[in-house]
């Protein structure tokens, strides 16, 4: 896809997102009479002592070391033998153990019809090494009388792809927080991020969710059965028996699963946690892989459920996205709001910097074997939202 056609494209999606969301919900419309509903909705203490007990011999697996040393082929036969044994023990269900091989992830559900999966494949490595990100001219940011940075506003960013610790991407998140405070933009940057902690997002004008993110294919339905797909958000929560007690809610009515023991947000979470529109203007910029969709299919269920709860605008990738190109188009796009761009503007004007997608990114790189489909950035929502406003600046100065 040229730049011309990308550009046009993100000028576009929010006149066809109805349309486009039609299509993706037009299947699970049809079946939500059957779909089952949580008989209970309060967790039991002997319900998450199954849970743990599942769990136990699922990560007895996983963080073994002939697991770590097997393919994809013998994991999934692995995993799907362990599900089965946990099945005739009645801690999973039986008729939900499904395997989805193009997003490599098993998925099932625990007895109490908590949704769990095992996800297969490791996390696509970087094709380069890391650079230090480039300052960019034209800043700091507006100054006001007394030659202070004027206070843009505030910011997150909910880093969850590593424990930090002899990481390779965490340094380029200490600089982007750096950079951003210096120039106004009071930027906090979380390292621990929790499912509680995305209940406080309408705390900030900008959230910045830096995670991984995937496809959960499932069975749901008593009387019919039914494949429903959903991305997800992967968080480094590891999931434990108080936990599950404290979320049990969520975990019931699949705000939140859990994948290989830790936990992970669906698009619901958001509709649930922002009744009422209680973002309130937030920005998202997510860097997770297959935000708005994989396989270069769109998918809007993650941002509809964000610009429903209130955000203003909506940034993310169309599939799976090398990490460097999301982080530097993350870089270009909130230094470009600094300076008072709007978020299209922005966007583009980091797309101009780093390349319309990943894979010309990668090829300017000297790569030689690019993954399939390129990823590129898409907004969603008000394509004219900004960070503050610069007349008011203006004036004020």
């Amino acid at each position: 896809m040229d730049r011309n056609r990308l550009q046009l494209f993100r000028r576009t999606v929010c006149a066809v997102c109805a349309f486009a969301l039609g299509l993706t919900l037009a299947g699970p419309a049809a079946f939500a009479a059957n779909e089952a509903t949580p008989a209970e909705t309060e967790l039991t203490q002997a319900q998450a002592a199954e849970m743990a007990q599942a769990d136990a011999a699922l990560d007895q697996l996983l963080d073994s070391g002939s697991y770590a040393a097997m393919t994809v082929d013998e994991r999934q036969a692995a995993a799907q033998a362990r599900l089965d044994r946990l099945a005739g023990e009645g801690l999973v269900q039986p008729g939900s153990i499904r395997y989805d091989e193009e997003n490599g992830m098993l998925s099932f559900a625990y007895d109490c019809g908590v949704l769990g999966g095992v996800l297969l494949t490791d996390w696509e490595d970087e094709p380069f090494v890391d650079l230090p990100l480039e300052m960019p001219e034209g800043l700091p940011g507006p100054l006001d009388a007394e030659n202070d940075v004027r206070p843009l506003g505030n910011a997150i960013i909910y880093y969850a792809f590593d424990d930090t610790v002899n990481s390779t991407r965490y340094p380029n998140y200490l600089t982007m927080q750096e950079a951003w405070n210096g120039w106004g933009l009071s930027t906090t940057l979380d390292t621990d991020v929790t499912v509680a902690d995305l209940r406080h997002m309408d705390d900030y004008d900008l959230c910045i969710i830096s995670t991984h993110g995937a496809y959960y294919t499932y069975t749901t339905g008593w009387l019919f059965k039914q494949v429903r797909t959903s991305p997800v958000l992967l968080l480094r929560e590891e999931s434990s028996f108080w936990d599950d007690l404290r979320y049990g809610f969520d975990l019931l009515t699949h705000r939140v699963i859990k994948v290989n023991g830790n936990y992970c947000i669906t698009p619901d979470f958001f509709s649930a946690a922002y009744r009422g529109g209680q973002l309130n203007g937030t920005m998202v910029f997510s860097e997770t892989c297959e935000f708005f969709g994989g396989n270069n299919i769109l998918d809007l269920s993650m941002s509809n459920a964000l610009l429903d709860a209130g955000a203003r605008a909506v940034v993310g990738f169309v599939n799976n996205v090398y990490a460097v190109y999301s982080r530097s188009m993350l870089w270009g796009t909130v230094n470009q709001l600094i300076m008072g761009k709007n978020i299209l503007q922005a966007v583009d004007a980091a797309a101009a910097t780093y390349g319309p997608d990943d894979i010309y990114w990668y090829l300017s790189q000297g790569g030689t074997q690019p993954h399939r489909y390129a990823a590129f950035a898409l907004v969603h929502g008000d394509d004219t939202a900004v960070l503050y406003d610069l007349n008011e600046s203006a004036a004020a100065a």
